[in-house]
């Protein structure tokens, strides 16, 4: 009887432990769903809720990791994301995470070398390449930056390299060359493909101002009286 019972008691902690990573993985997903909408507050409390039913997965403080890193908050977020590292000392997004929040906080070099450690571990990487880029326009060095960008594959499987050459126009003050990459790139790569690109840019000053349409005078006629009206480029 003792060893029914025991084997039920395994069996039922078994079941809990299934039901706990199944009840993590939603509220996961549910941050990360939350996170993409910019509903920061509500990722967080789903991140609660999936360390809470497993504090083993390394993706619950990756992802509080990154949320603090779009708020600013650098050195929390490094916290983080060496948390996901002692969790899964393989876990790769953390890894190039940590390299990011070196990179936006100016450290230039040591992220260099964070992603060229990532480089070789990964050389056909045109993200990582992309990364060496804009370490080496930052850190005064174009030079090299061009380097790199002759090195990458053309036509990439990713929009890296109209971004670096844009990349690079920019930092030169070359913003007609810089807009001819932005409009081709979307030619063959979909705007999702193109996001993460672009959003690195944006982080590191380096993107073009987003135009605007010119104030509408309001007709007396047509009964629109508003002072303006706004779209999208």
């Amino acid at each position: 009887m003792r060893q029914l019972l025991t084997v039920c008691c395994f069996v039922l902690l078994l079941r809990a432990s299934v039901a706990d990573q199944r009840t993590a993985n939603v509220a996961l997903q549910r941050a990360t769903n939350a996170f993409n909408q910019g509903r920061l507050e509500e990722a967080e409390k789903q991140l609660d809720a999936a360390e809470r039913a497993d504090s083993k997965k390394p993706e619950v403080p990756n992802l509080r990791g990154v949320i603090f890193t779009t708020q600013k908050r650098y050195d929390e977020a490094g916290q983080q994301f060496n948390e996901a590292l002692a969790l899964d000392p393989k876990f790769y997004p953390a890894k190039l995470n940590l390299a990011e929040v070196k990179l936006l906080e100016g450290q230039y070099a040591d992220a260099a070398q964070e992603y060229q450690a990532l480089k070789e571990a990964d050389p056909a990487s045109e993200t990582l390449d992309f990364k060496l880029v804009l370490c080496a326009l930052l850190d005064g060095k174009p030079g090299k930056a061009s380097g790199i960008v002759d090195l990458m594959m053309f036509p990439g499987k990713t929009p890296a390299y109209y971004y670096a050459r844009a990349a690079i126009a920019l930092q030169r003050g070359d913003k007609p060359t810089a807009q001819k990459y932005f409009e081709n790139v979307k030619k063959y790569y979909s705007e999702e493909q193109c996001r993460y690109f672009a959003q690195s840019l944006k982080e590191v000053d380096l993107s073009l101002p987003t135009p605007s349409r010119p104030e509408k005078t309001p007709d007396p006629h047509s009964g629109d009286l508003q002072s303006s009206e706004t779209g999208s480029k």
